[in-house]
């Protein structure tokens, strides 16, 4: 299930794990009156209270009952010693109030696992709802949001469009594809859909986002290569969270949102094993190139102040088929790739306010077919699908080799949760990423028969304090630094071997600079205010000064001509404000405006210059653009029905849009004023213990004044995705067994293709999953099936990119089946 936050009663679980409960107000030292409740999505109990002093809350959990103990009170002579109550349906089993000595426990056990609770005061009563927490993750426990203010906050208090990933919901549709691309572009709004493809990336909001391992930035500004979100496996993560819109709060780059993606961590008080296997492949003709394989063990655990993870995880793919039956030649493709992932995590709790944590995770995925895309569609008259051609193996025997990505991440974070009365977060990390293309056959043009290499590597650290001014009163004061180092180099292979074996043998002739080793540094001060100014309402707002400096030495270009180094440096103050205000029980506003910073792809930059160009210089290419957002929202929450309506408009006087060259086939950048609006929805019903349905609407466009005169044109579809609507409807059809269906559609776009912009149109296509989880023993048995009608379809991207070449034109894989196996210890 899609976990927006505003989605259904797992929104309830979200705000339902308070850990830290604040003293409800109330005027004498007894509580009377006591009233247990079962509700749609759990159990409500409410007493009333009669006391000037502030009540005293813990909570904690034994086995599988959550326990809140008030301190200082007693019952009122009218009431029994205890309450019992038996819950006649759901997964909690009963709910006890018990007096004891000066203190009054409310103990809820449930059947499976500790119930979440959420406690707040209405009209001088207290209030705790309890909320079942399934095996099956039919409950997030999700309370707080960390990544759309930098500290962790009651997700209905933020002012802006925010969606929440968890564990669950990652692990529900790994039943599908373990590619982050296309899990988030079923899941999230205003996320383009997936290309299939491993070195490209969808727009969030039409505009770039800012991609985040805990905090981590894994943005290259070389952008040719796009592999942020292919640089972690899915098991490795906890959950992720979408901040959509522009934001400066973690720095450049985020001119579209803010992508953070989190690991996970030890289990608490005890030593939990994870395995998990599973196989997957093309059910149409159960093709034998299309059998893969995956396997994962994991170990977390907690003793004392000390908790820890390890994750070990391999992925064989196998080759992707059409609907058709045909093999999927996908020029950077995903398929035939054995890909490892590490995750190993430790954390020490120094004392009850200091934790000292330990990340450190390792990807690596090496993609090996022995097909490529037969070049000859080129010749045929007529748009032509993609083509498989057997080749072989490749073989390189003299230098570069495999389509390979390799990232390596660092993080040290400390915490401090009472320094002075202030909260101080702080990190230090290191980044290493190694990627490398498939060889492309690109003649007449001059790059001829090439494979690309990015070396990058990035350290900094990241520093807050956040300070009470008074209750209702807080201010965070921030500090980041990031340092990038990045080259991308050309492997030239000979023409009369590639040729004479068909494109199998590959030998390198020469390693050539496309774009030269340069630096990037940014330093950003942040100051951020939030204002509970009434029970209600909310404000926010801030301040960020962003500078960022670039520096390359001496080159000499691809094509052969000198440039001579130098450096630039840029900077600006960015600015947001925001509300959040409660006018019903069930309907919350809020608006925003906010805005994001981002400099140019310096890759193009300095890898194709102008001539004449210089660094330093005052040329339009090298400036920052900054995008301005307004937005506006409504979120709902009824008992058993939970819906959002967004409406956003964002705009840049010196964007970055992109303009199709007939003569080089290749697209230029453009600065130029450019302009994103869009309209995003989501809905999502609990129509019974048995039933949920829900779904999701994307709408935006785009244009740019590409020659500065008034006269806007239709943005690329690079940038603008089509219209994506999707829907699901999922069914607890045993206590054991759930089953979930789901669609995604996406329309047509033809307007930038009418004006000239982009090389081809695109149409529109619907693709429908079928997601089954059932419960075998102590384990759990996934069933995923990708395209369960077997639907014939282009994505978006191959139907755009078609225009370059159709060797790009590839099928979207037809239906798919995967069998995948997890149990605990």
């Amino acid at each position: 299930m899609n976990q927006n936050f505003n989605n259904g009663r797992l929104l309830l679980g979200a705000l339902a794990s308070v850990v830290v409960i604040q003293p409800v107000q109330a005027q004498n030292n007894l509580i009377f009156d006591i009233q247990i409740q079962e509700t749609v999505t759990g159990v409500e109990i409410r007493f009333q209270t009669l006391t000037d002093e502030s009540l005293d809350l813990r909570e904690y959990i034994e086995g599988n009952t959550t326990v809140i103990e008030i301190l200082g009170v007693n019952f009122d002579e009218a009431n029994e010693n205890s309450l019992n109550r038996s819950i006649s349906d759901g997964l909690i089993d009963s709910v006890d109030v018990v007096r004891g000595d000066n203190s009054v426990q409310i103990r809820i056990t449930g059947k499976e696992n500790p119930p979440s609770v959420f406690v707040e005061d209405v009209e001088g009563a207290l209030m705790i709802s309890a909320f079942p927490v399934a095996s099956t993750g039919e409950v997030d426990t999700i309370d707080l949001i960390v990544t759309a203010n930098r500290r962790e906050e009651d997700i209905t208090r933020v002012s802006r469009s925010v969606t929440v990933i968890d564990r669950d919901t990652i692990q529900q549709q790994t039943a599908l594809t373990s590619d982050f691309g296309q899990i988030l572009g079923k899941l999230v709004p205003g996320f383009g859909p997936a290309s299939e493809r491993a070195f490209t990336a969808s727009s969030l909001r039409g505009r770039g986002a800012s991609i985040l391992i805990d905090g981590v930035p894994l943005n290259v500004n070389n952008r040719d290569f796009d592999r942020e979100l292919q640089t972690i496996s899915p098991n490795a993560v906890e959950r992720i969270e979408v901040v959509r819109g522009p934001s400066a709060l973690y720095g450049g780059e985020a001119t579209g949102g803010i992508i953070n993606i989190i690991t996970r961590r030890g289990e608490e008080d005890r030593v939990v094993s994870n395995f998990e296997v599973g196989i997957d492949a093309a059910l149409g003709g159960l093709e034998g190139d299309s059998f893969g394989n995956f396997i994962r063990y994991g170990v977390s655990g907690k003793q004392d102040n000390v908790d820890f993870v390890v994750d070990f995880s391999r992925d064989d793919s196998g080759a992707s088929f059409d609907a058709q039956g045909d093999r999927i030649p996908t020029i950077q493709g995903n398929d035939e790739s054995d890909t490892y992932n590490i995750l190993g995590k430790l954390g020490v709790q120094l004392d009850e306010n200091q934790r000292l944590q330990l990340t450190a995770n390792y990807f690596y995925d090496r993609r090996e077919s022995a097909f490529i895309a037969d070049p000859i569609v080129d010749e045929i008259p007529g748009v032509q699908k993609a083509r498989a051609l057997e080749v072989g193996e490749l073989e390189f025997p003299a230098g570069g080799g495999p389509q390979l990505d390799e990232n390596f991440l660092f993080n040290v974070s400390y915490s401090h949760q009472d320094l002075g009365g202030n909260v101080l977060n702080s990190q230090i990390y290191y980044r290493d990423n190694v990627s490398r293309t498939d060889p492309r056959d690109r003649r007449p043009r001059a790059f001829g028969i090439f494979q690309g290499n990015l070396n990058s590597q990035n350290w900094g650290g990241r520093l807050s304090l956040d300070t009470p001014i008074n209750p209702q009163l807080r201010v965070l004061w921030g500090l980041d630094y990031d340092k990038e180092t990045t080259s991308n180099t050309f492997n030239l292979f000979d023409p009369d071997d590639f040729d004479a074996s068909n494109g199998r043998v590959n030998t390198l002739i020469e390693e050539r600079i496309l774009v030269p080793s340069y630096d990037l540094s940014s330093l950003g001060l942040l100051a951020q205010l939030q204002w509970n100014a009434t029970e209600n309402l909310t404000l926010n707002g801030g301040l960020r000064y962003e500078n960022i400096d670039v520096s390359v030495g001496d080159y000499t270009t691809f094509f052969g001509d000198f440039i001579e180094g130098g450096d630039d440096s840029f900077d600006d103050f960015l600015f947001n404000i925001g509300a959040s205000y409660r006018a019903s029980e069930e309907i919350t506003l809020f608006t925003n405006f906010s805005q994001g910073f981002s400099v140019p792809d310096f890759g193009i930059v300095f890898g194709f210059p102008d001539p004449g160009f210089s660094v330093g210089q005052d040329v339009d290419i090298t400036q920052p653009q900054k995008v301005n957002e307004f937005e506006l929202g409504v979120r709902g929450n009824w008992a058993n029905i939970q819906a959002s309506l967004t409406g956003f408009y964002n705009f840049s006087d010196f964007g970055s849009a992109f303009d199709f060259n007939n003569d080089t086939g290749l697209f230029d950048i453009v600065r130029a004023p450019e302009r994103v609006y869009g309209i995003e929805g989501t809905i999502d019903a609990q129509i019974n213990d048995l039933w949920a349905v829900g779904g999701s609407l994307s709408w935006s466009d785009g244009e740019a004044d590409l020659g500065n005169d008034g006269n806007y044109v239709a943005l690329s579809s690079a940038r603008i995705s089509p219209i994506k609507l999707t829907a699901y409807v999922q069914n607890q059809t045993t206590p054991n067994w759930t089953n979930r269906l789901q669609a995604m559609f996406i329309g047509d776009r033809t307007s930038a293709f009418n004006e000239g912009v982009d090389p081809s149109p695109i149409n529109s296509y619907i693709v429908l999953d079928f997601i089954s989880s059932v419960k075998i023993g102590q384990g759990t048995l996934q069933i995923g099936v990708e395209n369960l009608l077997d639907t014939f379809y282009f994505p978006a991207y191959a139907q755009r990119t078609k225009g370059f070449s159709e060797t790009f034109n590839s099928a979207g894989s037809g239906r798919t089946v995967s069998l995948k196996y997890s149990i605990s210890w």
